[in-house]
C-alpha cells in the first residue's frame, strides 16, 4: 500500500484544505487537457496537410491530363486539306458545308464543346454547331478573343471563357493555319470545363481553380463559381469587361476569413448559409497562370482532438477516482477496505481492456492510413506516366506542321532560284531555319520526360522493332488465342526506334481488336518483310471481317473511327509518323478476307 500524505490522512482534512485541493486538480487537469488537445490538434494538423498536398497534386494531374487529350487536335486540323480549302475558297459553298458536318462528326468523337474556323479577320466560317440556329458561331466574328490574337501571330493559343454566344464555360485550344508562311485562318477546339467539376464532386474536399485575376471558374460547390478569392480593384474589373471573359457576372468575393496559418497551409473560414472551417492549400498550373486550391474540411481534426480530450479526462477521472479509493480504504476498517480492494481491482481489468481496445482501433487506422497513402502515391505515379504518354504524343502532332511549312519553304525557293530571284529564295530560307529551331526546341521538351524519342531517323533493327511491339501484346494474343505469324529479318531501316514501335503497336492492335470484336474462327495476325529498290515494305494482315470499301478512303482521317471508343487518332498519327521517314501507310483487302495495312521505310 503506497503511503498517504499527511494533507488526505484521517482526522486533518478541512474544508478549506478540500477546497484547495480541488483547486489544484482542478488547475493541473486543465493544463493537461489543453496540452493533451493541442499537441492532438497539431498531430492531426500534419497529417491533414500530408493529405491535402497529395489530394492537390492528384487533382493538378487530372487538370492537366484532362487538357493534354485536346491539345493536340488543333494542330492536327491545321493541316487537313478540307479546312484550308474553305479558307482559299470562301465562296465555295459545298465545301464549307462538307467541313461543317467534318467538325460536327468531330465533336461527337472527341466530345468537345465545338470546333470551328475562323479566317483572318475573326469571321467564323465553319463550325460545328452550324445547325443551330441562334448558338451557331458562323458568321460571328471572335477577333477580341487572346486566343485569336495568339494564333494570328503563329502561336498556338489557349484561353479559358466564358461564352458570349452560348454561355457555356469553356477552354479554347487554337491552332494557325499556314498557306505559303502565311497565317490565312485559326481552327478552334472548345473544351467542357464542368466535365472537371463532375468528376470531383462527391469529394471531402472542396475544389476549384482560379484565374490569373483570381476568379473562381470551375469549382465543386456551385455557388462559389464567378467569385473571387481577393477582392478585385477597379483597373481589374475594368480589364475584365473588356476582355468580355465573364460577360454578365458582378464578380463578388467569397465570404472568407483568414484565420491562421500552418506551415505552407492556411486556416480558413468561410461562411455560406453557415461557418465551415478548412485546411486551404493551392498550387499554380503549368499554364495560363491558374491556381488549384483544395479546402480539406477541418472537422476530422477537431475531432480527433476532442476524443483525445474525452480520452484523457477519462483518464484522469479514472486516476481521481483510483485516489479517492485510496484515500477511503484508510477510513474503513479492514473489511471495508478489502471490498474497496476488490472493486479497485476489477476497476483496473476494465481500464486494462478499454486501453487494449483503443490501442487496437490506433493500430487499425494506422494501417488503413497507410493503405490509403500507398494507393493515393501508386495513383500519383499512374497519372504522371499517362501525362507522359500524352505529352509525347501531343509533340509528335506538332511536328508535322513545320515540317509542311518547310517543305512548301524549300519548294517555293527551287522555283524563285529558278526564276533567277536569289533574295525572295534567300527569305524562304530563313524562314526555314526558323521553322527548324522551332522544331529544336519542341523536341528539346521531350528530354524533360524519361525514355522519350529525339524524332531522330538512325539505323534501327526492324527484327527488335517488331518483337519488342509483339511482346507488348503477347498477352492479349494469347489470351484471345490468336496466331501470331512474323517474318524473320534482319534488315535495318532508317527511323526512330520508338516511333517505329509506337506504329507496328497501333497496327498490331487493330488487327487484334478487329479479330476479337467479330469473333473470328482461327484468328490470325501476319507480319511479313521485303526489299525493294532501297526501301523496306512491312506488311500487317489479318482474316478479320476487313474493311468496307465506302471506309477505305476515310481510314485516316483524323476522328473517323469504327469503335465506339477512341478519338480516331491513331492510324492518322501512324501515318503522319512513316511519312516523316520517307515512306507510305496503305490499307487494302486481304486475300485472305481481311485487312491489310502495308507501310514503306527506307533502308539503312
Amino acid at each position: 500500500m503506497l503511503p498517504v500524505p499527511a494533507l488526505l490522512t484521517p482526522g486533518k482534512l478541512t474544508t478549506s484544505d478540500l477546497w484547495r485541493l480541488l483547486f489544484y486538480a482542478a488547475g493541473v487537469l486543465a493544463v493537461i487537457l489543453l496540452a493533451v488537445f493541442w499537441s492532438v490538434r497539431v498531430a492531426a494538423l500534419h497529417d491533414h496537410l500530408a493529405d491535402s498536398q497529395k489530394q492537390l497534386a492528384l487533382y493538378a494531374a487530372h487538370v492537366t491530363g484532362e487538357l493534354a487529350k485536346y491539345q493536340a487536335i488543333p494542330a492536327l486540323l491545321a493541316t487537313n486539306q478540307r479546312v484550308r480549302k474553305v479558307l482559299e475558297q470562301p465562296q465555295n459553298l459545298s465545301a464549307r458545308q462538307a467541313l461543317n458536318e467534318y467538325f460536327d462528326q468531330g465533336v461527337q468523337t472527341s466530345q468537345a464543346l465545338a470546333i470551328y474556323l475562323m479566317d483572318r479577320a475573326g469571321v467564323t466560317q465553319a463550325a460545328s454547331n452550324w445547325s443551330a440556329e441562334e448558338r451557331s458561331f458562323i458568321g460571328k466574328n471572335f477577333a477580341y478573343r487572346p486566343y485569336f490574337q495568339q494564333a494570328l501571330q503563329g502561336d498556338s493559343g489557349r484561353y479559358f471563357a466564358l461564352g458570349t454566344t452560348s454561355a457555356v464555360r469553356g477552354y479554347y485550344f487554337s491552332e494557325p493555319v499556314y498557306q505559303l508562311g502565311q497565317v490565312i485562318g485559326v481552327v478552334v477546339v472548345k473544351l467542357d470545363i464542368s466535365v472537371l467539376e463532375q468528376r470531383w464532386r462527391g469529394a471531402r474536399q472542396q475544389v476549384f481553380v482560379t484565374d490569373a485575376d483570381g476568379v473562381v471558374f470551375i469549382a465543386t460547390q456551385p455557388d462559389w463559381l464567378y467569385r473571387t478569392w481577393l477582392p478585385l480593384n477597379a483597373k481589374e474589373r475594368h480589364q475584365i469587361r473588356q476582355s468580355q471573359r465573364y460577360p454578365g457576372q458582378t464578380l463578388p468575393p467569397m465570404s472568407k476569413q483568414i484565420a491562421g496559418q500552418f506551415k505552407t497551409a492556411r486556416l480558413v473560414q468561410i461562411a455560406d448559409n453557415q461557418t465551415h472551417d478548412y485546411l486551404h492549400v493551392q498550387q499554380p498550373m503549368l499554364t495560363d497562370d491558374w491556381q488549384l486550391h483544395v479546402l480539406n474540411p477541418l472537422d476530422r481534426v477537431d475531432n480527433r482532438a476532442w476524443q483525445a480530450v474525452w480520452v484523457a479526462l477519462a483518464i484522469c477521472g479514472i486516476g481521481l477516482l483510483g485516489a479517492t479509493l485510496v484515500w477511503q480504504r484508510q477510513q474503513y476498517h479492514a473489511r471495508a477496505r478489502q471490498v474497496l480492494e476488490q472493486a479497485h481491482h476489477q476497476l483496473e481489468q476494465r481500464v486494462q481492456t478499454r486501453t487494449a481496445d483503443l490501442q487496437h482501433e490506433v493500430e487499425e487506422r494506422q494501417r488503413a492510413e497507410t493503405a490509403l497513402r500507398a494507393a493515393q502515391d501508386k495513383l500519383i505515379q499512374t497519372a504522371k506516366l499517362a501525362m507522359l504518354g500524352q505529352l509525347s504524343a501531343s509533340i509528335a502532332h506538332e511536328l508535322n506542321q513545320p515540317l509542311s511549312a518547310i517543305r512548301s519553304y524549300a519548294g517555293n525557293a527551287q522555283l524563285l532560284l529558278q526564276r533567277d530571284a536569289p533574295a525572295a529564295a534567300a527569305a524562304n530560307l530563313t524562314e526555314i531555319t526558323q521553322l527548324v529551331e522551332r522544331m529544336t526546341r519542341i523536341s528539346a521538351q521531350l528530354k524533360q520526360f524519361a525514355r522519350k524519342s529525339s524524332g531522330a531517323c538512325v539505323p534501327v533493327s526492324l527484327s527488335a522493332a517488331i518483337q519488342m511491339s509483339t511482346r507488348l501484346w503477347q498477352r492479349e494474343t494469347e489470351q484471345a488465342g490468336v496466331t501470331l505469324q512474323v517474318a524473320d529479318t534482319n534488315l535495318q531501316v532508317m527511323a526512330d526506334s520508338t516511333r517505329l514501335e509506337q506504329v507496328l503497336v497501333n497496327l498490331i492492335g487493330n488487327a487484334l481488336q478487329a479479330l476479337v470484336a467479330a469473333h473470328t474462327p482461327h484468328p490470325r495476325i501476319t507480319i511479313q518483310v521485303q526489299q525493294d529498290q532501297g526501301l523496306c515494305y512491312v506488311t500487317v494482315s489479318d482474316n478479320g471481317p476487313g474493311i468496307p470499301e465506302a471506309q477505305l478512303t476515310q481510314i485516316f482521317d483524323p476522328f473517323f473511327t469504327t469503335r465506339q471508343a477512341g478519338l480516331g487518332l491513331g492510324l492518322a498519327i501512324s501515318q503522319q509518323i512513316i511519312e516523316h521517314t520517307g515512306g507510305t501507310l496503305t490499307v487494302a483487302q486481304s486475300t485472305s478476307g481481311g485487312a491489310t495495312f502495308t507501310f514503306s521505310i527506307p533502308l539503312a
